[in-house]
Order: structure tokens, then C-alpha cells, then sequence
């Protein structure tokens, strides 16, 4: 996608443009993200495609945020309402704001989008208003802000869930049993993933009336991109059947940085017309979005092509950590943005392990729930011992038992 083709009119005559270039230059950096491993070639070992190398080298801000969203540093408070507006050679406002990460502190990171925001406004590129609400929205994030783990707080249970996939060898020929066990363990949501029409073998019509029947709550679906892009009807009507407010995809390893860019544009698109009926789409990570391709990540590509008030991220613990990211680091770089974990654990050896009993340091991760935006906490184990009902069990008590 060639980012110039997608910037906006801002209404401003060339010298002001070129005056915006000069008072900026110091805060216009040229964008590079934080790779999170030395992989340079593509998911599937072949080079990146001409056109993505010829966008790294002509774009000041390669893959950076776009014009589609507004200037947000968080939810609520911390969005500021105002259009993440092009700044020139492809660098748009919430670029220039993170050339400057990471923040010492809340007060540098305040300092910084105030002195840009000033430099836009005697530019004319903002009015005063939208300065004023840059700045505010600055304040009222949690950016820079010290989030301790106090080990005092637990997750609220109604927030707690399961990822079906946990039992997905019992789901198709035993689902009353089944959701009969895991109510009965605790869970008050639970998240079904599959295709429309087909979880475990049946059509959401069929599995919806099952799972309300055994208490638990539905805030989640997961299903396919080709849903989404063919069959959009079935996916609310799905959604709908199960009362669920988010909808969320996975990718795939083979996907290059365009294509990567392409599902942002797809998100967006789907994402505006289900906000009309009250759904948001997310997108689900595994370990591969975390490989870098000439430098940039495509889950950066995902986050920051994506319209925040509009796509959310479901963030996979487990994955992000097995694809050499820190969930911390995530949260802090893109707040706001997480409205859905998966809280998975990693055994020593890599292998998946029931939540609280293995590696990941969750009470560090759930000291930035505040920063990250997150709405509920699936838990899921893709290899549960000794059955997909005991893990599960054993994670709920586990994750209920843990402070932070």
C-alpha cells in the first residue's frame, strides 16, 4: 500500500508545508520499529517483495501510523478525537509523537506531545482546540506512568473466561457436559472459536442456546478473515446469536509486509461497519507476526494501520512471548490497544503449560491492565493435560488464586 495515496487534504499551502518540515525536523526522525529478532527475509524464508523494499527507502516513516485513526495515546480520556494528520513523507502526528520513545517519565512523555502539538499549531497543521485536546489527552494517559505490581489486587471474576479451544476434543460429541464442568469450575465466559455456522460442528444457532443454558457468558467469537471479507452478514448474525461484542481473526505465517498491510485495510473497513451493530473486530497474534521483514514487524504493521476506535488487539501471552516480544513493552508502546488476553503460560521447554504454572510473569503483565485497555481475560492451554476440562480447571483456580 503506498502510504501517500491514502493521506488526507490538510488544507495548507505548500510554504506552510515546507515551514511545518523545518520546525519538525528534529522531531521527525526517520522511523525505524524495534525489531524483536535478527530475522530479516520473509515468514517464509523468501526475500520481501520489491515494492515493500521501495516504500522502506522513499517513506521517512516506513509502515507508521496512518491517517486513518485519530491522535491516541489510550482509551477514553486518552484519545484525543483529533485526525492523526500527514505530516509530510509519510510521517503523520503519532509518528513524530513516538520517534521520541520510549519515556523517561509520564512528565517527559507530556512535555514532548506538548512542544509537537505547539509546533503543529503555529503551523496551522491544527487549530488551538485540537492542540489543547492533544495535550489534555497526553495527561490523562497512563504513558510514562510507573505501574508496580502491589500483589494486593485480583482479577475481577466476571472478567474471566476460557478459550473453547481448550477443549475442543470434547466440544463436538459431549458440549452440555463439558460446559456443564467448566461452569461448575468457576468460568463465567467463554470464548468459541471456529468459522460461521461451525463451532465444534455446529451452527452458532445450535451452540449458543448450550452454552447460555450452562451460565456462562460469550463476549468473544473467533473465526476466519474469509468471513469477514465474504460473508460479513453471517458473521453478525453469528456474533448476535451468541450476544458477543468482539469478533476476532487469526493470521498467517506466509503473509508478507503488503499483506500485512492489506488485513489492516480489510480490519478498518469491517471494523467501521460493525461498530454500526455494536461489534469491534480483533485480530489474534500468534509468534510469527513478531518476525521481522527488512526491519519491521508485522504485527507493527497490524497495530499502527489499524483504526484504534475501530480494531482491537486480542494479545496471546503465550505467543508474543514464544515470538520474542514482552507483553509490557507491547502495552507501553501501543496503550489502549488490547481489549482482549489470552492468558497462556510456557513450560521451561517452551511448551504450554496451565496459566500460574510456568514461566510468563502474569502479575507483572496485569499491573499495566489500565494501560492495555483490556476488557477480559481468556485463559487457554492448546495442549492440556491430562484433558481440556482438568487444564482448564486448574488454570481458573490458578488465575483466580494470583495477585498482582
Amino acid at each position: 500500500m503506498d502510504a501517500s495515496s491514502a493521506r488526507p487534504s490538510l488544507h495548507r499551502s505548500t510554504r506552510a508545508r515546507h515551514l511545518l518540515a523545518a520546525s519538525l525536523a528534529a522531531t521527525l526522525l526517520p522511523f525505524t520499529p524495534s525489531p524483536a529478532s535478527a530475522a530479516e527475509s520473509t515468514t517464509d524464508g523468501s526475500s520481501a517483495p520489491a515494492a515493500a523494499i521501495e516504500q522502506v527507502t522513499a517513506d521517512a516513516c516506513p509502515w507508521g501510523y496512518t491517517t486513518s485513526s485519530t491522535v491516541f495515546f489510550g482509551q477514553d480520556r486518552a484519545d484525543s478525537g483529533v485526525p492523526n494528520r500527514d505530516l509530510g513523507d509519510g510521517c503523520t502526528i503519532m509518528d513524530a509523537v513516538w520517534a521520541d520513545a520510549p519515556f523517561a517519565n509520564h512528565g517527559n512523555f507530556v512535555s514532548t506531545v506538548s512542544g509537537l502539538a505547539n509546533a503543529l499549531r503555529q503551523n496551522d497543521v491544527i487549530t488551538p482546540e485540537e492542540s489543547a485536546s492533544i495535550v489534555q489527552a497526553a495527561a490523562d494517559s497512563e504513558i510514562g506512568k510507573p505501574q508496580p505490581a502491589s500483589g494486593t489486587r485480583a482479577l475481577p471474576d466476571d472478567r474471566i473466561g476460557l478459550v473453547l479451544y481448550t477443549v475442543r476434543a470434547t466440544m463436538p460429541n459431549a458440549p452440555d457436559a463439558t460446559l456443564a464442568a467448566l461452569a461448575a469450575c468457576g468460568y463465567r465466559n467463554a470464548e468459541p472459536s471456529g468459522a460461521v455456522n461451525n463451532f465444534y460442528g455446529k451452527t452458532a444457532a445450535a451452540l449458543a442456546p448450550l452454552v447460555a443454558d450452562a451460565g456462562p457468558s460469550v463476549p468473544s467469537i473467533g473465526i476466519g478473515l474469509g468471513d469477514l471479507r465474504n460473508n460479513l452478514d453471517g458473521v453478525i448474525a453469528n456474533a448476535n446469536a451468541f450476544g458477543a461484542k468482539y469478533v476476532r481473526i487469526s493470521g498467517s505465517a506466509s503473509w508478507t509486509l503488503d499483506d500485512y498491510s492489506e488485513v489492516a485495510a480489510t480490519l478498518n473497513a469491517v471494523g467501521a461497519e460493525l461498530k454500526k451493530v455494536g461489534i469491534t473486530v480483533a485480530y489474534h497474534n500468534h509468534a510469527f507476526e513478531f518476525t521481522t521483514q527488512n526491519g519491521v514487524r508485522g504485527y507493527d504493521v497490524l497495530v499502527r494501520e489499524t483504526d484504534p476506535n475501530l480494531v482491537a488487539m486480542e494479545l496471546d501471552l503465550y505467543w508474543a512471548t514464544s515470538g520474542g516480544a514482552d507483553p509490557v513493552d507491547l502495552i507501553k508502546q501501543y496503550p489502549g490497544r488490547f481489549s482482549l488476553f489470552h492468558v497462556k503460560d510456557m513450560a521451561p521447554n517452551g511448551s504450554f503449560a496451565d496459566v500460574g504454572e510456568g514461566t510468563i510473569d502474569f502479575a507483572r503483565i496485569f499491573a499495566y491492565s489500565a494501560m492495555s485497555g483490556v476488557d477480559y481475560y481468556l485463559t487457554e492451554n492448546d495442549s492440556p493435560r491430562p484433558d481440556g476440562v482438568s487444564s482448564a480447571c486448574d488454570s481458573y483456580a490458578n488465575l483466580r488464586a494470583l495477585r498482582y
